[in-house]
């Protein structure tokens, strides 16, 4: 049996993955992979890096502590409308986040090739609208996934990487199951902290409310692979939404401890009473055109029956 780990985009949210990670491996769920998208790249490349055990938590741990509004969404109002006026990419810079991702990896780790597990990531090109699925070359370089993947459109630049205009994975897959089952796994372990089937609060701001539209339309992705017909038996699928601090604002890191611990017990919860879901594997749907660029393929996501 292959086990794969799957973690959602959710943007300041991440760290509540942190939480479900770390109940995971405490329950003996030892992933053979990870898959992960926007903040759940972070989250996969950096399990992956340090490897995916419990040791590894602290680490991970650590690295979200360090960010901050300014490290991440640096500046105001004023330099936000700056930006606009200018013909910015985005609202905010993005310097200091590179910066940020890249000290917090293990010393020597900058390729795929060089983690300790595999780990898959994904991004949108905007030119093409396809979605681009890196971790299968070993010489592609692992803070530009990262970043691309967590590019959210209007808030930070796309990420220009071989000819393509990167962004958020979680623009075509907030929860990127199918590529677990792609690569083999038939025991998935899918944190979602993103969207869910829950009627959300009021959201107000415009960020706040562009934020909310996105989680809202990306979510659907993950239902629809729940939801394919003609369940295989063989595959175990465990979706585990965590809905807590849905209403929070994009930038606000005050809660990263909380978010640990909230993370960890609903997730303590789930595993006390699985209920996983079977998840059709249809032979002819996966595969890539013929678009490649060094280090990453275009994924072309199941198709919808």
């Amino acid at each position: 049996m292959t086990t794969a780990i799957v973690l959602s985009g959710g943007g300041i949210r991440g760290p509540l993955e942190v939480g479900a990670l770390q109940s995971l491996l405490e329950h003996g769920v030892k992933p053979d992979f990870l898959v992960g998208t926007s903040a759940g790249a972070i989250n996969a490349a950096y399990m992956a890096a340090m490897g995916p055990d419990l040791a590894s938590i602290p680490s991970l741990q650590a690295a979200w502590r360090k960010g901050t509004k300014a490290s991440v969404y640096p500046g105001n109002a004023s330099t936000i409308a700056w930006r606009f006026l200018t013909g910015k990419d985005g609202a905010f810079a993005s310097d200091s986040m590179r910066t940020l991702i890249t000290a917090n990896l293990p010393p020597g780790v900058a390729t795929f090739g060089q983690l300790k597990c595999p780990c898959y990531i994904t991004a949108v090109d905007l030119q093409s609208g396809r979605l681009y699925l890196f971790g299968e070359d070993p010489e592609a370089p692992l803070v530009d996934a990262i970043m691309a993947s967590c590019s959210i459109p209007v808030l930070q630049a796309p990420v220009a990487y071989q000819g393509l205009q990167l962004v958020d994975g979680g623009v075509v897959a907030a929860t990127p199951a199918g590529v677990a089952l792609d690569k083999g796994a038939t025991k998935i372990y899918a944190v979602n902290v993103g969207r869910g089937e829950e009627v959300e609060a009021p959201v107000h701001g415009i960020i706040n409310i562009l934020y909310r539209t996105l989680d809202t339309f990306v979510a659907q992705s993950l239902f629809e692979d729940l939801e394919r017909a003609e369940a295989d038996p063989s595959i175990e699928l465990h979706h585990i939404h965590i809905s807590a601090f849905s209403g929070l604002p994009f930038d606000d890191f005050s809660h990263i401890d909380e978010m640990f611990g909230v993370g960890k017990v609903t997730t303590d919860e789930y595993l006390a009473h699985p209920e996983p879901r079977t998840v059709a594997l249809a032979h002819e749907v996966f595969g890539a055109r013929p678009h490649s660029v060094p280090g990453a393929r275009e994924y072309v996501l199941p198709r919808r029956r």
